[in-house]
């Protein structure tokens, strides 16, 4: 009985010190601003058709879904008195969401082709 509780106390504590460890050493997931995520992206298009894993062709219809996602912006805040709603906001992280993906399927698309 008592060896069950010194057992049981040693796990809880080799508990808290794992919880604890893992607590400090974690660190917080960056949170990206609409406006930062377009920089990201358009710095990747840029960096993708100067190293070949993109084509021009490509890259200028990633710039043209960036420019439409600008416009969206733009009549978003245009109805919100400057500001975007909530909702648009999701819409738009949507958006830019849809062009990453095309993104990094377009690069992978170029480092898998058989040479």
């Amino acid at each position: 009985m008592k060896l069950r509780r010194i057992l049981r106390s040693s796990a809880c504590i080799s508990l808290i010190a794992m919880l604890g460890i893992l607590a400090t050493t974690a660190a917080p997931a960056k949170t990206w601003t609409i406006y930062q995520r377009q920089l990201a992206e358009q710095s990747r298009i840029k960096k993708g058709e100067k190293s070949g894993e993109l084509t021009k062709k490509e890259a200028d219809g990633l710039r043209q879904d960036m420019a439409d996602i600008d416009n969206k912006i733009t009549k978003a805040k245009a109805k919100n008195g400057g500001k975007i709603s909530i909702k648009d906001q999701g819409k738009i992280e949507k958006d830019l969401n849809d062009v990453t993906l095309k993104i990094e399927k377009l690069e992978l698309a170029k480092r898998t082709q058989p040479k």
